[in-house]
């Protein structure tokens, strides 16, 4: 199985928490209910930024350079392609995605995991 990870901006005007509740809820119920998402989608988790320093001597809270990672699986590039392209996803998902995202300042990679620990 193919990983599609999308390293999500929000978009300006949109609090930390208006996203989060944004995505979580509403855009994850959009793509949940698209007929295109049932065809080629086998998993879709979602994942947010927390303002936590990480760096060593940091004390105080990070302004996070993204606000969630979307991963969604796949069986094949061919399925990747054909859920971008199916007309489901152009009418429903698609246009959501511009609500709440910074979509021009997202990355999109695909990857294959590979389980280490």
């Amino acid at each position: 199985m193919l990983k599609l990870v999308i390293v999500v901006k929000r978009k300006p005007g949109f609090s930390p928490q208006e996203f989060r509740d944004y995505l979580s809820t509403k855009h994850a119920a959009i793509v949940r209910e698209c007929p295109a998402s049932q065809k080629y989608i086998r998993k879709y988790v979602q994942s947010y930024a927390l303002p936590i320093a990480l760096r060593e001597g940091s004390t105080e809270s990070l302004d996070q350079p993204f606000d969630a990672v979307s991963e969604l699986w796949f069986d094949s590039v061919e399925d990747i392609k054909s859920f971008f392209s199916d007309p489901d996803y152009l009418a429903t998902v698609r246009p959501d995605e511009s609500r709440f995202s910074d979509r021009d300042n997202c990355v999109f990679f695909v990857t294959e995991e590979k389980q280490v620990i």
